[in-house]
């Protein structure tokens, strides 16, 4: 997390508390700070110790035209497709729902640096992260 953020609490509460569900199969929801036991058997599976979930909708958080929204998600995907990494469709959202649903991908075998770098690439406030202990978490970018 940057020492200082731009990002209000409000957001941040909004990030730690979405639920970050992947559409699979297999389907399962990522909880921040909570131990995923389907995450843990995915990395298993594909020989992995980390992933991330990640979204290229709304850069920087700014309700963005769907046009634009889509073409950046296919782009991303195309980026997972490129480099054969092993991804899963989600979507992320807030359980209350007060803001909408984004499509998102859960993406296996990304380090820490390569979240953070695509999450900046695709101009994302955070991104969700795990290490080999499966439990999600937010890093804020900016």
């Amino acid at each position: 997390m940057p020492a200082q953020t731009k990002l209000s609490k409000t957001l941040i509460n909004a990030y730690n508390t979405a639920h970050y569900r992947v559409t699979g199969p297999p389907e399962f929801t990522l909880r921040i700070w909570k131990k995923s036991a389907e995450l843990a058997k995915l990395y298993k599976v594909h020989g992995c110790e980390s992933a991330m979930f990640i979204t290229a909708y709304n850069p920087y958080g700014k309700k963005t035209d769907r046009n634009i929204n889509i073409r950046n998600q296919k782009r991303l995907k195309a980026e997972f497709l490129k480099d054969k990494l092993v991804h899963f469709d989600g979507v992320g959202g807030d359980p209350s729902g007060h803001w909408v649903a984004e499509p998102s991908f859960l993406v296996m075998g990304v380090t820490e640096a390569g979240a953070r770098e695509m999450a900046e690439k695709y101009h994302q406030n955070a991104v969700v992260w795990a290490d080999s202990d499966a439990i999600p978490l937010v890093l804020l970018m900016r």
